[in-house]
């Protein structure tokens, strides 16, 4: 081979492995890019029953989720529907894909009788779906007059 011709193959063999190399990069990007590939909050269950509790008592509860999208969850924003359910969550926020959490709850039983259902809403960074609902049900008894 002449050195003419050798320069010219050295080049096209950079040429490609540039094209490759950035060609990766990009694929590589668009697979963490939460507009294509959203985080996605995946509950084991969205409805809890926790069955019939006296009145008084505070009853607690959690729902368990995992992260089964292909990029980074994070939770904005957890609001219960009303101020007899309060909601305690780790401080953490982002979760990797694959990575499971739990969101804690407790309900005040007090005053209340009969079936209650109760929601939480849990606000996302998935574009697709940014708000999910969670609720529970609990039957309160009251205790009989003296």
């Amino acid at each position: 081979m002449n050195t003419s011709k050798t320069g010219k193959f050295l080049f096209f063999i950079a040429g490609v492995l540039l094209v490759g190399a950035f060609s990766a990069f990009l694929v590589s990007k668009n697979l963490h890019d939460p507009k294509t590939h959203p985080p996605i909050m995946t509950f084991a269950h969205d409805k809890l029953d926790l069955g019939t509790v006296p009145q008084g008592p505070q009853v607690t509860g959690e729902f368990e989720f995992t992260n089964t999208g292909q990029s980074l969850l994070t939770i904005k924003k957890i609001q219960p529907s009303c101020g007899c359910t309060g909601v305690v969550m780790d401080e953490k926020k982002d979760y990797e894909p694959g990575e499971s959490g739990k969101i804690k709850f407790t309900f005040n039983t007090e005053g209340r009788s009969g079936v209650n259902e109760k929601t939480i809403t849990i606000e996302t960074n998935n574009p697709v779906q940014p708000t999910q609902i969670v609720s529970f049900t609990v039957n309160i008894e009251v205790p009989p007059s003296k």
